[in-house]
């Protein structure tokens, strides 16, 4: 699990382990990240305030074993017995 897009700033002042585990135990539902960063439209500088999700128990490409722990590759031969 990986908090792409997230300011490291952010992710080294605000983001633990405790928070990596609970998003992979599902007791949290995701993580938010709201923080202040530039942007350029035009030529013309400008603060922009995001909020992004930093982590989230939804991961798309592996199959997530049900100890929460494991991951299997989609067509795994080990999945045809689960």
């Amino acid at each position: 699990m990986m908090a792409k897009e997230i300011k490291k700033s952010f992710i080294k002042r605000h983001v633990r382990h405790s928070a990596f585990v609970d998003a992979l135990r599902r007791t949290q539902q995701s993580f938010t990240a709201r923080f202040k960063t530039f942007s350029f439209i035009n030529y013309v500088v400008n603060t922009v305030h995001l909020e992004k999700i930093c982590l989230s128990p939804f991961y798309s490409k592996r199959y997530i074993l049900p100890d929460g722990m494991s991951i299997l590759a989609h067509g795994h031969y080990r999945l045809r017995d689960i």
